[in-house]
C-alpha cells in the first residue's frame, strides 16, 4: 500500500516527465471531448463518461496530477464552450475528484474495490453534496429542491460507472504491463 507522503511525493515529481505532461495532456483532451458528447437530463443534471480520463490520469500519475489535471480541465472547458458565468465551486469539485481518484487508484492494480469506494465518494460527496451546493447558489435553486434527482442519477449511476472505470483501468493496466511501462499494474 502506498503511504499518503509517497503518493504526494511521487505524484509530484511526475511534473517533471516530459511523457507524464504529455500523457496527462492527450487525457485532458480526451476529457474535453468526452465531456462535449455528455447529456444533459435537465441544466442540472448530465450523464457523460469525461471522468474516466481524470481517473486515468490520477491512476497514472497520482494525486497531486490528478488534481492539476482536473482543474486544468475544469478552466479550458469552460473558456471552449461557456455554459454561464464562470464559478470557481466547479473547478474545486473537479480537483478534489482528482484528489480522490489519486488517493484510491495511483500505483494500485485495478481492483473493484478500491474503484467503488472512490466512485462512491465522488458521486455522494463531490457530486451529489458540492456539485448541487454550487448548482443552487447559481441557479437560485434551493439545495434540497435540487437534491433528489441529483442523488436518484448519482445512485443509480454509480455501479455503471464504477464497472466502466474498472474495465477501462484493467484494460489499460494490461496494455501498460506489456509495454513495460507500469510493472506494479499486475
Amino acid at each position: 500500500m502506498v503511504h499518503l507522503k509517497d503518493a504526494f511525493s511521487s505524484s509530484a515529481r511526475e511534473f517533471k516527465s516530459l511523457r507524464s505532461l504529455i500523457v496527462t495532456a492527450l487525457f485532458i483532451a480526451l476529457s474535453l471531448v468526452l465531456d462535449s458528447v455528455s447529456i444533459y437530463i435537465t441544466p442540472e443534471i448530465k450523464i457523460g463518461v469525461s471522468f474516466v480520463a481524470m481517473a486515468l490520469t490520477a491512476f497514472l500519475f497520482g494525486p497531486v496530477m490528478g488534481m492539476a489535471a482536473g482543474g486544468v480541465a475544469d478552466v479550458i472547458g469552460y473558456v471552449l464552450n461557456p455554459r454561464g458565468a464562470y464559478f470557481p465551486g466547479f473547478t474545486l469539485s473537479a480537483v478534489l475528484g482528482g484528489l480522490v481518484y489519486g488517493l484510491f487508484l495511483y500505483r494500485r492494480p485495478a481492483k473493484l474495490l478500491p474503484i467503488f469506494a472512490a466512485k462512491l465518494l465522488i458521486n455522494l460527496f463531490i457530486n451529489l453534496f458540492l456539485n448541487t451546493l454550487w448548482n443552487a447558489l447559481l441557479g437560485g435553486k434551493g439545495f434540497f429542491v435540487l437534491m433528489p434527482a441529483r442523488a436518484v442519477k448519482n445512485l443509480l449511476l454509480w455501479p455503471v460507472e464504477s464497472f466502466i472505470l474498472y474495465f477501462v483501468l484493467v484494460g489499460m493496466g494490461k496494455i501498460l504491463h506489456r509495454l513495460g511501462w507500469r510493472r506494479t499494474l499486475l
